[in-house]
C-alpha cells in the first residue's frame, strides 16, 4: 500500500521522540507556591498510576498525581487549575474533561460464569469495562478485540462497552492495524450517501465535460508511484525549450467530482487525509473516486488541474499558467523502473518502457536543474529510509527493508515541490485567500537543546542569530559515523517546528521556500482539494467547483485539518513500532548493532540500527561494571572499565523483552570485546 507521501522530507516538521519506555515512578511536585493558572490540554497517563498535562500554552508538563488521574485517561482533553510548587514544577487540579481521548480500544475478555469484561492492552489506559453478554460479538474468554466505551469508569467502578470486533492474535498486521483505528478514532465504513454521491459519477469521464477543456490527451504525461500505489494523483511531462524547460505537473481534478453541500464532501473533511498502513489504507474518498474515476491511469480519460510551468536553465520557476484539462496517461511508472530506465539506462528498463523513454529523458536534465536551486538555495534534505515489512501471507514479518531512495523518487519530490510553489504564488500574487502549508522558524528553546546535545556529540555548532535552513544543513555531514547520520538528522528534525495549515503565510522554512501550498494529492489531502477550489474561482466566477473561502472560514479549517494531519502521523507511527516490536518479539535472546540516541537517569535508549526500533538499556542491566552518570559527557561510565556508553556511540545489545502494544523493547548489554576481536568482527 503506498505510504502516506508529503512529496518533501522536510514538510512534515518536527516528530517527537518513542514513548518513554520505563523508568522510576516521578515524585509529586512539592506544594504550591501560590501561582496558579488555569491549562487547557492533553492528558498522558503512566503505567505508575500518575499523568501529565501537555498543553501549548506553557512549555512544562503539569504533573496529575493518581488521585486526579482516578477519572482520566491517556489522550483526554481535560481542563486543569495548575499550581507552581516552590520547586517551579506544576502540579494539577481537574476542572473538566473537554472530549475524550478514547472510544475505542484494544482489549482482551475475561469471562467468568456470567460475568464479561475487557481490559484495555495498553496498560497506559487501565481501563476495564462490563461488558453484558448480548454485546461480545462471539468473543470468547481470553479473545483479542476491539471494544467500544458505553459509559466511562467514575469513582473507582468500572466502566461499560460492547465489543465491535474480535482479531486473531496471530495476525500481526491486522491486529495494528485495527488497534491504531480504534486509538485514533479513525473513520472506518462511508456513509450510504457519500458512496452513492461517488458511485453517481459513473466510471468514466463525460465527453461534454472533456470538450470544454484543454486536451492533453496527446501528451505523453507519465505517473511515477511506489510498485502497490493504487491512486494515481499526479502526471508530469517535460521537454526542453530555449530558455530552460516546460513543465506539466496535471493534477487529479478532485473538485469537478466532490461539491461543496454533498455528504461526500462532508465525509471527506471529516476525514482529512487519507491514511496508509501495510497491507490497507482508510481513503479519504470513495474507492469509487479514490481507486478509480479520479485516479490517473494509463490508457484512459481523466480530468486534471494542470500547472503548466516555464522553469530557466537553473531550475527556477519563471511563471506558470492553469488550466483544466483531460488528459490520457501515457505509462503508470514505478520508481524502480523510472530508475533504471532513466537515471541508469538499463537496457532491459528501456525496452520495458519502448519508445515513450526518448520523451522522458528531458525530466532528467529538469531534474538536475531543480536539484541544483534546491541546493542554492539551502533547503533541508534528509533521506533517512523509511523502513518497508517483508509480510508474509500469515502476516508474519519475515524481514524489515530500509531502502533508500532513488533519484526517481527526487525527480518527483522536485516537480510536486515546483507546482505547491507556482500555486502558492499565484494565489498570493491575486490577494486569493486559501491554506498555505507554513513551516516557521525554530524557537530558541528547542535550538538550544540542539546545540547541547550536539556538543555532546563532539558538534560544534555555532548558529547566527538569523538562523537559515544552510545553518542546519551542514551538520549531518560532518558526522564520521553513517550509521548515526540519520539519529543526527533526527535530531534536527525535532528541533523544528511542525508544519500546519493556515490563511497567514510564513513561508516554509524546512524548503526554505517564501511560498508553499499544497495542490498536489487531492485524492488523499483536503487542503489541496480548498486549493483546487480556490483556483478554479479564480479562473471562472461561473465554475461551479470553485470557492472563494473567507479567513475566518479558512483559519477554523487549517486547525482541523492539521490536527487530522497529526492524528494520521501518530496512527502510522504506532503501527510502524507495533510491526517492528512483532519482528524483534520473535527474535528475543538475538544480538544487535545499536546506537545510543539518549542517556536518562535510568538507562539508555538505543537504535537497534538493523530494524529501526528504540528499545531501552535499562541501568540495572548493565552488569559488567558499575556505571555512573556523567551529566558532561552525556554518558554512563564504567567505573572500573572506565566504558563509556555515551550519546552517539554505537554498542552490541541483546533483545530481552518486547511489549508490541505499548512499543516497549528492553535490552541488555553485550559486555565489551577486546580490541582484536572487535576488528575481526568488523571485518
Amino acid at each position: 500500500m503506498k505510504k502516506n507521501r508529503s512529496r518533501g522530507p522536510a514538510d512534515k516538521g518536527a516528530s517527537r521522540r518513542p514513548a518513554q519506555f520505563g523508568g522510576r515512578r516521578a515524585a509529586p511536585p512539592a506544594r504550591s507556591a501560590g501561582r496558579t493558572r488555569t491549562v487547557t490540554g492533553t492528558v498522558s497517563a503512566n503505567r505508575g498510576g500518575f499523568g501529565f498535562v501537555r498543553s501549548e500554552e506553557m512549555p512544562e508538563s503539569i504533573f496529575l498525581p493518581p488521585r486526579e488521574m482516578g477519572r482520566l485517561m491517556h489522550g483526554d482533553r481535560v481542563r486543569v487549575r495548575a499550581s507552581q510548587g516552590a520547586d517551579q514544577r506544576w502540579s494539577g487540579e481537574l476542572e473538566e474533561v473537554l472530549e475524550r481521548g478514547v472510544t475505542a480500544f484494544l482489549a482482551t475478555v475475561a469471562i467468568h460464569g456470567r460475568n464479561a469484561t475487557v481490559q484495555s492492552a495498553d496498560r497506559k489506559l487501565n481501563l476495564y469495562c462490563h461488558v453484558q453478554p448480548a454485546d461480545l460479538a462471539g468473543a470468547r474468554h481470553g479473545s483479542w478485540v476491539i471494544a467500544r466505551v458505553l459509559k466511562y469508569p467514575a469513582d473507582g467502578a468500572a466502566g461499560a462497552a460492547r465489543v465491535e470486533r474480535v482479531l486473531d492474535p496471530e495476525r500481526p498486521v491486522t491486529l495494528a492495524t485495527e488497534a491504531a483505528i480504534a486509538k485514533m478514532g479513525l473513520p472506518r465504513d462511508f456513509p450510504p450517501a457519500a458512496v452513492r454521491d461517488a458511485q453517481g459519477h459513473g466510471t468514466q469521464v463525460d465527453p461534454r465535460e472533456a470538450a470544454r477543456r484543454e486536451d492533453l490527451r496527446g501528451l505523453p504525461l507519465v505517473t511515477i508511484d511506489g510498485e502497490d500505489a493504487r491512486d494515481f494523483d499526479d502526471a508530469v511531462y517535460a521537454e526542453r525549450v530555449d530558455d530552460g524547460f516546460r513543465l506539466v505537473v496535471a493534477i487529479a481534478d478532485v473538485s469537478h467530482y466532490v461539491r461543496e453541500g454533498t455528504e461526500l464532501d462532508a465525509e471527506a473533511q471529516r476525514r482529512g487525509t487519507s491514511v496508509y498502513f501495510p497491507q490497507r489504507v482508510v481513503p479519504m474518498l470513495p474507492p469509487a473516486l479514490s481507486d478509480e474515476l479520479c485516479s490517473l491511469q494509463p490508457r484512459v480519460d481523466r480530468l486534471c488541474l494542470v500547472a503548466d510551468m516555464q522553469v530557466s536553465k537553473s531550475g527556477l520557476l519563471k511563471e506558470a499558467r492553469f488550466y483544466p484539462a483531460v488528459m490520457r496517461s501515457a505509462a503508470r511508472l514505478t520508481y524502480g523502473l523510472a530508475f533504471a530506465a532513466l537515471f541508469e539506462g538499463r537496457p532491459e528498463a528501456r525496452r520495458e518502457i519502448g519508445p515513450l523513454v526518448e520523451r522522458l529523458l528531458p525530466l532528467v536534465d529538469l531534474y538536475r536543474a531543480l536539484l541544483k536551486a534546491r541546493q542554492r538555495r539551502g533547503a533541508l534534505d534528509f533521506d533517512a529510509p523509511e523502513p518497508k515489512f517483508r509480510i508474509s501471507a500469515t502476516e508474519q514479518i519475515s524481514a524489515i527493508d530500509l531502502p533508500l531512495r532513488n533519484d526517481a523518487h527526487r525527480l518527483i519530490e522536485e516537480c510536486m515541490v515546483l507546482a505547491n510553489v507556482a500555486a502558492a504564488r499565484e494565489l498570493e500574487t491575486r490577494h486569493r485567500p486559501t491554506l498555505f502549508r507554513v513551516h516557521a522558524e525554530p524557537d530558541e528553546r528547542k535550538l538550544e537543546m540542539l546545540t547541547t546535545t550536539l556538543r555532546a556529540l563532539g558538534v560544534g555548532l555555532d548558529l547566527p542569530p538569523e538562523i537559515t535552513t544552510r545553518d542546519l544543513q551542514k551538520i549531518a555531514p560532518r558526522i564520521k559515523d553513517p550509521a548515526a547520520r540519520p539519529f543526527i538528522e533526527q535530531l534536527v528534525v525535532r528541533s523544528l517546528m511542525q508544519a500546519v495549515y493556515q490563511p497567514g503565510n510564513v513561508g516554509h522554512f524546512g524548503l526554505a521556500l517564501k511560498q508553499y501550498a499544497h495542490f498536489t494529492s487531492p485524492i488523499r489531502r483536503y487542503p489541496d482539494l480548498v486549493v483546487h477550489r480556490t483556483i478554479k474561482a479564480m479562473l471562472s466566477s461561473d465554475d461551479p467547483a470553485g470557492r472563494a473561502y473567507t479567513l475566518p472560514e479558512l483559519e477554523v479549517m487549517g486547525q482541523q485539518l492539521s490536527e487530522y494531519e497529526k492524528r494520521a502521523d501518530e496512527a502510522d507511527r504506532f503501527v510502524d513500532s507495533f510491526l517492528k516490536c512483532v519482528y524483534l518479539r520473535d527474535r528475543i535472546g538475538q544480538t544487535f548493532d545499536g546506537l545510543i540516541t539518549a542517556v536518562v537517569d535510568f538507562g539508555c535508549f538505543v537504535q537497534i540500527l538493523d530494524a529501526a526500533a528504540d528499545g531501552l538499556l535499562h541501568i540495572d542491566n548493565l552488569r559488567d561494571d558499575d556505571y555512573v552518570k556523567d551529566d558532561a559527557l552525556h554518558a554512563w561510565v564504567g567505573l572500573r572499565s572506565k566504558r563509556r556508553l555515551q550519546l552517539g556511540s554505537r554498542v552490541r545489545v541483546i533483545v530481552t523483552a518486547v511489549n508490541p502494544v505499548e512499543g516497549l523493547i528492553d535490552l541488555d548489554l553485550v559486555p565489551a570485546e577486546a580490541p582484536a576481536r572487535a576488528r575481526e568482527r568488523r571485518r
